[in-house]
């Protein structure tokens, strides 16, 4: 699982629930997380003398922590960063992020409800979907072939553990034919794995749980063990380049949360996401 990418997207998708289906969210305050994208080069910078040459060992990039990286990003021009902040009460969630300022505003998701808001306050406006909206996005989007079924990633603990922002964390790895991951896995979290064990089970229900996705099939692998506070994967693809992703939990703040936060103010301008796509994909 890249953490800050399976969160939005698992939540996107899950927030349409079925009619009938019951939230059972136990986790109440705020988790915040902070995720890097690398490139070949900025692994080979990061890494110095291991990383000249074309056969590198790449894999002394999992020493390299977070902080570190997030640091580097500004001079190198190499490295993606996100920040992204969840917030939960009952039924209700909201994303905040992220430090480019591309998802500006805030994400309000409603899994009791069905809906789902991007909401702009610069612009005063918000931008919709619902569970009729979806069933119509699947059928513009459904793929045409079916994708080639993928060998399921082996996951194995590495006996180390360490304290992670205040937490006991085992080490895993998920080693896949392209992909190693080392998660580093908490179980002071478990409801918090509940909450997207409870997503992925909307997902199903509704036909969109995609069994090749890596980032859900990672976390899911690794639900058993607790929940991936840290997770770095590295990537080798088939021309041999490789790819790095880090992502972490910086804090987990459980605490009572005002129900304005998650309110969308009644006079900002709306309109429909599925608008907006035909619009701009050129339909009529």
């Amino acid at each position: 699982m890249r953490l800050s990418r399976f969160f939005a997207v698992a939540a996107l998708l899950a927030t349409l629930a079925l009619p009938g289906l019951t939230w059972a969210q136990g986790f109440e305050g705020t988790i915040e997380t902070r995720a890097a994208s690398l490139s070949e080069a900025a692994l080979k910078y990061l890494l110095g003398p291991a990383g000249e040459g074309d056969e590198f060992d790449a894999s002394g990039i999992f020493d390299v922590p977070i902080a570190q990286i997030i640091e580097t990003a500004p001079e190198l021009g190499e490295i993606e960063v996100d920040a992204l902040i969840y917030h939960f009460k009952g039924t209700v969630m909201r994303v905040d992020g992220g430090l480019e300022g591309e998802m500006p505003g805030y994400a309000i998701l409603d899994f009791g409800a069905g809906w789902f808001s991007l909401v702009n306050p610069a612009e005063q406006m918000v931008l919709e979907m619902t569970s009729e909206d979806f069933e119509q996005l699947k059928a513009m989007t459904a793929e045409e072939e079916p994708t080639e079924p993928r060998a399921k990633p082996q996951v194995r603990p590495l006996g180390r553990s360490k304290e992670v922002i205040g937490m006991h964390a085992e080490a895993f790895e998920v080693k896949s034919e392209d992909e190693t991951t080392i998660a580093w896995v908490t179980k002071d979290l478990s409801d918090v794995v509940e909450v997207f064990l409870e997503l992925e089970s909307r997902m199903k229900s509704m036909g969109m749980f995609e069994e090749g996705d890596k980032d859900t099939e990672v976390f899911l692998l690794l639900a058993d063990h607790g929940f991936p506070i840290v997770e770095q994967t590295l990537t080798r693809y088939p021309w041999g380049e490789y790819a790095y992703e880090i992502s972490a939990v910086i804090s987990v703040e459980r605490t009572s949360l005002p129900d304005d936060m998650f309110a969308i103010p009644e006079d900002y301008e709306r309109h429909s996401i599925l608008e907006m796509m035909r619009i701009f994909g050129g339909e009529n």
